[in-house]
């Protein structure tokens, strides 16, 4: 029993890390492998005081526009 309410709770933890990595423009992916590794708390508290950067996508997108 104690072992299901392990993984729940890492997983919630994994989820969260996801949507804070998401929403930083961070990759999710990466984030929950390092909170595996180490500390899940420790890591979304570090992600979360982490600045947004801004997508590649949007940042080439108006670099074509002043272009023109």
């Amino acid at each position: 029993m104690e072992i299901i309410l392990v993984i729940l709770i890492y997983g919630g933890f994994g989820y969260a890390l996801y949507k804070v990595a998401k929403s930083k423009n961070r990759e999710p992916f990466i984030w929950i492998l390092i909170g595996l590794i180490l500390s899940p708390i420790i890591v979304l508290i570090i992600l979360a005081l982490m600045p947004s950067v801004q997508n590649k996508k949007k940042l080439k997108r108006s670099k074509t526009k002043n272009k023109r």
